[in-house]
């Protein structure tokens, strides 16, 4: 698509962009064209490049060649900070605020000079939640806000910086249909008032949902720049991917023994709903689906089955042991997959160290790190890029972050099990952050290793995703288990009302919250009610 010159001289303009990391063509020959008072979707492959261009646009990284202008004038950020004093600031996948400080004090932190009393901040973030139509906290530790909370709080801190671009990295990774909805109702509301929001996402109805303008990147290159209006998800899905395979049949499978039990357990936690009287079983060569609203309690659920989190009250048991910690876990053959990969992964490491971090925990034998050779071929496996051992795992992209732990915990021998294949799997949103074939790929291998034996639960706030491998869905609410159905019996109706609260034969149960209500409506089809 040819932009004309009238539609970019109030636009950030990137002509002919090129990177490269050593040997990796990581952008090559790009334009991007972001105009005022729109989102622009930013779309591709994990690895295709989407980063490395909105660290170009932020200031984060410098391109080797090409050049890119804001309103007409030249835009040449030496950094971050100079990309902020332009009005260009990127909100991270991993977000960056300082759990343990307020909003007020995390801008404080990172502020220019002008923003140096508390006061000021405060009255600064005050006003810009008016202007964005946000309601959040701005004088709790941020630790303490629902992820919903701190992406916009992220947000809302970048505009009181003074942005007038947004660059949001994979803002609906970890959210749940209802804060999807609301998030994108900010956005639109930011852009009514004259922000540019590039959009970075693989979800792809998201681009339907919410952008004017899209561009597919594949392999560094660009593949499509154009309107949004009109494109089909299925035509984004083939502009960055191809045609992708079907997925396997499902070969039919009888669960066997119980390998991991709470019962009756009761737990807190400091930034999800407590769980309240719990019992679950997953039993071998199961795959057990947690589905619910965020804030719901999955997260301690998670937790206290990873030996996490102590329960106050009830019991744990993982193949007839009682109150395992994390270590026994580790050492039985437990993989976990946690919601934040930065919980798993320490980026300094490189990632042949990587793929061998757990062993001495395991009670293996401590030995030098793999081959290299070994360690590639690993990598390339999973289709980690780019798939070099010595790299740190900080310098991947997310979606790649992800297949390097997915890598790891199931793609390596597991000791003292005859197949190597995990005893059990706890997974939350293993698939957040990746694309469409690298998504396809990793539920498969959860699959194979519940086809293999392991007793597999996953958590996420994508329902079909639940929904396309669970033999068994299991729906919490306010930290309670509100419906447990066969995946034949889990239409979108019925696990669109449990996670709204609703038991389907009480009507006066219905909670109050409209945020509830709304998940309802997010995910009941008339058409699909049993």
């Amino acid at each position: 698509m040819t932009v004309s010159p009238s539609a970019t001289d109030r636009a950030l303009v990137a002509r002919s962009v090129a990177k490269t990391f050593g040997s990796v063509r990581a952008l090559d020959d790009v334009d991007f064209v972001v105009r005022p008072g729109t989102v622009h979707a930013l779309v591709g492959e994990n690895g295709a490049g989407k980063s490395t261009l909105a660290k170009i646009l932020a200031g984060i990284e410098t391109s080797d060649a090409g050049r890119m202008t804001q309103d007409g004038s030249p835009y040449a950020p030496r950094d971050r900070a100079d990309g902020k004093a332009r009005g260009v600031n990127m909100v991270p996948q991993q977000l960056s605020l300082v759990g343990e400080l307020t909003l007020v004090e995390n801008l404080l932190l990172v502020g220019s000079g002008r923003i140096a009393r508390r006061r000021t901040a405060r009255a600064l973030l005050a006003d810009t939640l008016v202007r964005a139509g946000v309601e959040v906290d701005l004088d709790v530790p941020t630790a303490l806000l629902s992820q919903a909370h701190r992406q916009l709080g992220e947000i809302v801190v970048a505009l009181a910086e003074g942005a007038t671009t947004l660059i949001l990295d994979e803002p609906t990774a970890s959210l749940g249909p209802v804060e999807v909805g609301g998030l994108f109702a900010h956005l639109r509301a930011l852009c009514d008032l004259g922000t540019a929001v590039v959009l970075i996402t693989h979800r792809l109805e998201e681009v339907r949902a919410v952008a004017d303008d899209v561009t597919v990147l594949s392999h560094g290159r660009l593949v499509h720049h154009g309107p949004a209006r009109g494109l089909s998800a299925v035509e984004v899905a083939r502009l960055m991917v191809g045609d992708l395979p079907e997925p396997a049949p499902r070969a039919p499978r009888t669960p066997g023994d119980a390998v991991l039990s709470a019962h009756g357990v009761s737990a807190t936690s400091e930034t999800d709903a407590a769980i309240v009287d719990l019992s679950l079983t997953v039993r071998s060569g199961e795959v057990v689906g947690v589905a619910g609203v965020a804030g719901s309690g999955q997260n301690t659920l998670m937790d206290v089955l990873a030996g996490l989190r102590a329960p106050a009250s009830g019991t744990v048991e993982f193949d007839g042991r009682t109150d395992p910690d994390a270590v026994d876990l580790l050492r039985g053959g437990v993989a976990w997959i946690p919601e934040q990969r930065g919980d798993a992964i320490v980026p300094t490491v490189p990632l042949g160290a990587t793929l061998s971090l757990y062993d001495s925990a395991r009670g293996e034998r401590r030995r030098r790190a793999p081959a290299r050779e070994a360690a590639a071929r690993h990598l390339a496996d999973f289709d980690v890029r780019p798939a070099s051992p010595e790299l740190a795992a900080g310098t991947l992209s997310g979606g790649n972050q992800q297949k390097l732990l997915v890598a790891r915990e199931l793609g390596r021998a597991w000791p003292g099990r005859p197949d190597g294949a995990p005893r059990a799997v706890l997974a939350y949103g293993p698939t957040q952050g990746l694309d469409l074939r690298a998504a396809q790929a990793i539920r498969g291998r959860l699959i194979a290793a519940a086809e293999a034996g392991a007793a597999v639960l996953v958590a996420s706030h994508d329902l079909d995703e639940i929904r396309g491998l669970a033999d068994r869905i299991v729906v919490l609410f306010s930290g309670r288990i509100v419906a447990d159905l066969p995946a034949a019996e889990a239409t979108t109706a019925r696990v669109g009302a449990a996670m709204a609260g609703l038991d389907g034969t009480t009507p006066d149960t219905s909670p109050t919250d409209p945020a509830h209500r709304g998940a309802a409506a997010a995910h009941a089809d008339p058409q699909d009610a049993s």
